[in-house]
């Protein structure tokens, strides 16, 4: 009797071991594949960014891989809200992305009715840092080195200006963190993208601009603006001869420079870091980092958790620039 119940116990346990294993098996292949029909990248800015040269190496590095389409769709407008909005509703299943610079973030402190919460309702996948902004003015302007810059600004209260992309850009917030820690007073002059910005300033109109690097080396590299420092913790290899703020005296004026993917929170995590695997691997290859560094961008990778604590912090300081420089929404 014993060894008949023994026998029964045994299986019971391998019939139930049996069943839970062919319940596993039954979850996996109820999984659906990935990607299963084309994927959008949502670019919410004008096409030809720096952005847009992301969302376009990794749209081409995933369709290598996969072997489904993977379209770059530019859906801008309202300082990048529209197409974060986008993401934001889409499905959480990995086939419609998001490729964005912090300005996901400043939107937080500019806008009363964001139809979504970016730190809520979006999902840090993957990002590169950028070679962050860089200060240029017009060479009309009489200063080659920040030191004088600020000293010819002081000279010429209310008559000096800046330009940006926008209000409540990553620009406009650098701009102002930097006129925070001098204590200096420029005039903001919005406009209407980065391409006319950059236009106002080389002719004349505005003295200044805390723009991308990836944006302005064209125009350094031919001599059509002069650099005066980066709003970063180190040089870049682009410009190596361009001090960082801090090198040229102006302390706590780093400004968080980044590239990055997004997919709607609740995206499965063996989705999320299959594509980290993916794009973290590409970074990796010689062609793909010169090719960077040629435009200004870095291919310095931060992902996953990693990736989503900075975007907190950086979430942080802009709520910290915006108090101090009083932007409000519009």
């Amino acid at each position: 009797m014993q060894y008949r119940s023994a026998g029964l116990g045994a299986l019971r346990w391998l019939a139930a071991g049996l069943a839970t294993l062919w319940t596993g098996v039954g979850s996996l292949s109820a999984q659906p594949a990935f990607p299963d029909r084309p994927i959008r990248i949502i670019n919410p800015f004008p096409p030809g960014s720096p952005v847009d040269f992301i969302g376009r190496f990794a749209a081409d590095r995933m369709e290598q891989a996969w072997g489904q389409p993977v379209v770059v769709e530019s859906r801008s407008g309202a300082g990048g809200t529209v197409g974060a909005a986008v993401v934001a509703r889409a499905p959480a299943d990995g086939h419609t992305l998001l490729v964005t610079t912090p300005s996901l973030i400043t939107a937080t402190t500019l806008h009363r009715d964001l139809p979504y919460d970016p730190l809520r309702d979006l999902l840090p996948v993957w990002g590169v840092l950028s070679s962050g902004l860089v200060i240029v003015v017009n060479p009309r302007v009489q200063a080659t080195t920040l030191g004088e810059f600020i000293a010819h600004v002081r000279r010429n209260p209310g008559h000096l200006s800046y330009a940006t992309s926008g209000h409540g850009t990553t620009q406009h917030f650098g701009a102002e963190l930097f006129l925070s820690r001098t204590g200096l007073a420029m005039e903001h002059v919005s406009y209407r993208g980065g391409a006319p910005a950059a236009t106002g300033l080389i002719a004349g109109h505005v003295q200044a601009m805390f723009d991308a690097l990836s944006n302005q080396l064209p125009n350094i590299r031919d001599g059509r603006v002069r650099p005066l420092a980066l709003m970063r913790d180190r040089r870049s290899p682009a410009l190596p001869e361009v001090p960082t703020t801090a090198e040229a005296g102006v302390a706590g004026a780093e400004m968080p420079g980044w590239v990055g993917l997004f997919a709607p929170a609740g995206t499965p995590s063996p989705i999320r870091q299959r594509i980290i695997a993916l794009l973290s691997a590409a970074m990796e290859e010689a062609a793909v980092r010169e090719r960077m560094a040629g435009v200004g961008q870095e291919p310095d990778v931060t992902a996953g958790d990693e990736f989503a604590s900075r975007v907190r912090r950086d979430a942080s300081l802009f709520v910290d620039i915006a108090r101090t420089a009083g932007i409000k929404p519009e």
